[in-house]
């Protein structure tokens, strides 16, 4: 019976040190990944007004063309 209990002890024991371990992992992945979304979101902030400028470049474009088409259609 002792045995039986000192191996438990020595299970319980192994399992807090494991589970401390993933806990420190899980916060430390947390932040990486926490950090890397910064740096995505940023990017994608920095990105906008380029792909806006573009949007509305094509969109007047897009406008003159329909502008021709109407024209030409009797």
């Amino acid at each position: 019976m002792q045995e039986l209990r000192a191996q438990v002890t020595d299970l319980r024991g192994e399992l807090e040190s494991f589970g401390g371990s993933v806990g420190a992992r899980v916060g430390s992945t947390r932040a990486e990944l926490e950090s890397l979304v910064s740096g995505v979101v940023d990017a994608i902030a920095s990105l906008r007004p380029e792909a806006e400028s573009a949007v509305s470049e094509l969109s007047s474009q897009i406008d003159a063309l329909d502008a021709e088409l109407a024209e030409l259609e009797p």
